[in-house]
C-alpha cells in the first residue's frame, strides 16, 4: 500500500460522528449500499484473514455485538487510565459477558491491537455491502438490542449507587414500598396523597419517594429492571423469603428499611463490622439479647452511664468491679468494658443487635450473584449446577490466570463464559466461512 493510501486510511479511521454518544456506538456501521460479492471480494478476503487471527472479534461483529469502544464506553484516543477505569466499572455491572469486556480491555489497552481492530471495523462495514437487506436488518436489530439493554444497565448502575442496600433486601424478599404503604402501583400522585398515612418515619420516607415524579419514575424503573433481568431462580428465592419479613418485629422491620433507604451501603458495612467483631471475640456471643445477661448487667451498669467522659466511665467501671466476686463472667465483662476500643465495639453491637440478627438470618439464604456475597444455610446441599461451577472454577483457574496475567481468582461466571467462548469458536469454525462462501457464489 502506498504512503498516500496509508495516510488516507488512517484519516478514515479517525473520522467519528462526534454527535453520536459513545454508548450508541459511533464506530459501528452497516453499509446502506448493496454491491455484488465479487466487487468487495478483497474485503471479504481481508475479513477472513482477521477471522483466522482474531476469531472472537469477527464473530462478535457478525452477531451484532457493539464495538469494543462501546462495550467499555470509551472513545478513540482514550488514555490508559480511562480505559482501566471503564474496564473496572463494566466488570462490576454490565449486560456484556465478562469475556467480551475482558477482550475489549486487552484490545483497547494495546496500541497494536487497537490499530488492527480499527482496520477490522472498516473492513466489516465494507463486507456488509454484499449482504442482503434481510441480513442487514437482522444485524442492525441485534446490535440495537444490545445497545438498548446496556443503556438500561447503565441507568440501573447509577440508581444502584442510591439503592444498593434496598435492592439487596428486595431480592431477599422484602416487600416493595407500595406494599409497605398499602398503595396500588397504578395510583396517581393525587391518589397517593389522599391515601397517605403519616404515622411513622418510614411511611414519611416512602411518601417522599412516591410523591415526587422523578423519584417515583426512578423507583419504578428499578422494580421493572429487576423483574426483567433478574434470573428466575433468584426471583423464586425472593418469593420464598417473603414470609421471613412477616416474622420481624415491626419496629425492627422499619428500622432496617429506613437504614437501607437513608444510608446507601450501611447494611453491608454494619454486617461486615458485626462479623469482624464477633470473629475476633467469640466469647462475646452469649452476652447479647435475647440472652438474659450482658456485660452491662453483670457489672450492674447501664448504657447511658458509659456515654460520658472517658475518665468518669473508667472510674465507674472500676468501682463496680471492686464490689463484685471475681467470677470468670465478671472478669470477662470487666476486661471488655475497661478497654476503650472493645467497649465501643460491644456497645455498638448491643445497640444494633436487634436489627443485625434478622439481617444476618436473611443474608444466609442465597447464593453469590451479581457481586453481592450471600451465604448458604448450613447443611444445605449444593445443586448440580453449583457443583459444576465450582469444578469449572477449580480446573480453569490456572489457565485463566496465565491468559489474563492476574493473580485474582476468577468468578464462576467467568468460567462459564470461557466454556461459552469455546462453544462459540466451534460454531465459528463452521458457520462464518460458509456464510462468506455463499456471498462469493452470488
Amino acid at each position: 500500500m502506498s504512503k498516500r493510501k496509508k495516510k488516507q486510511r488512517a484519516e478514515e479511521i479517525q473520522v467519528v460522528k462526534q454527535e453520536i454518544p459513545i454508548h450508541d456506538d459511533p464506530y459501528w456501521g452497516v453499509s446502506s449500499i448493496y454491491m455484488d460479492a465479487h466487487r468487495v471480494g478483497r474485503f471479504i478476503s481481508r475479513f477472513e484473514r482477521f477471522e483466522d487471527l482474531h476469531p472472537e472479534w469477527t464473530y462478535e461483529l457478525m452477531n451484532g455485538i457493539p464495538t469494543y469502544y462501546c462495550v467499555l464506553g470509551v472513545e478513540r484516543g482514550a488514555t490508559k487510565d480511562q480505559i482501566e477505569r471503564s474496564y473496572e466499572r463494566k466488570l462490576k455491572f454490565s449486560s456484556y459477558p465478562k469475556e467480551v469486556i475482558g477482550e475489549a480491555f486487552d484490545v483497547l489497552s494495546s496500541p497494536r491491537l487497537q490499530k488492527e481492530y480499527d482496520e477490522l471495523l472498516l473492513t466489516f462495514e465494507q463486507v456488509t455491502k454484499c449482504m442482503s437487506p434481510a441480513e442487514k436488518n437482522e444485524l442492525v436489530e441485534k446490535h440495537s438490542e444490545h445497545i438498548s439493554i446496556e443503556k438500561e444497565y447503565i441507568r440501573m448502575g447509577q440508581i444502584l449507587s442510591r439503592y444498593k442496600d434496598y435492592t439487596l433486601l428486595y431480592m431477599l424478599g422484602m416487600p416493595d414500598l407500595y406494599e409497605i404503604a398499602g398503595l396500588a402501583k397504578d395510583y396517581t400522585t393525587e391518589e397517593i396523597r389522599r391515601n397517605r398515612r403519616a404515622d411513622s418515619e418510614l411511611l414519611n420516607k416512602i411518601y417522599a419517594v412516591l410523591n415526587d415524579t422523578a423519584s417515583r419514575e426512578e423507583y419504578d424503573f428499578m422494580l421493572g429492571f429487576i423483574a426483567k433481568y433478574a434470573n428466575k431462580e433468584r426471583l423464586e428465592a425472593r418469593d420464598r423469603n417473603r414470609k421471613k419479613w412477616e416474622r420481624i418485629d415491626r419496629g425492627i422491620f422499619e428500622r432496617i428499611i429506613l437504614t437501607a433507604l437513608n444510608e446507601p451501603g450501611a447494611i453491608e458495612r454494619y454486617t461486615q463490622r458485626r462479623d469482624e467483631i464477633l470473629n475476633s471475640n467469640q466469647d462475646w456471643k452469649q452476652y447479647f439479647p435475647p440472652n438474659k445477661e450482658t456485660f452491662l448487667s453483670i457489672l450492674g451498669l447501664d448504657a447511658g452511664s458509659l456515654r460520658t467522659d472517658k475518665k468518669e466511665v473508667e472510674r465507674a467501671i472500676r468501682e463496680k468491679y471492686r464490689q463484685l466476686e471475681k467470677t470468670p463472667q465478671v472478669n470477662l465483662a470487666y476486661s471488655v468494658l475497661k478497654n476503650t476500643s472493645q467497649r465501643e465495639d460491644y456497645l455498638w453491637l448491643l445497640e444494633n443487635n436487634e436489627m443485625l440478627d434478622p439481617l444476618v438470618s436473611l443474608l444466609s439464604v442465597e447464593e453469590v450473584s451479581g457481586g453481592i456475597k450471600i451465604k448458604k444455610e448450613k447443611g444445605e446441599i449444593p445443586s448440580i449446577r453449583e457443583t459444576m461451577n465450582a469444578l469449572i472454577r477449580l480446573f480453569a483457574e490456572t489457565e485463566r490466570g496465565i491468559k489474563r496475567g492476574r493473580d485474582k481468582i476468577p468468578s464462576t461466571q467467568e468460567m462459564m463464559d470461557i466454556l461459552t467462548s469455546i462453544l462459540e469458536e466451534e460454531v465459528l469454525k463452521e458457520g462464518t466461512p460458509k456464510r462468506f462462501e455463499r456471498m462469493r457464489r452470488r
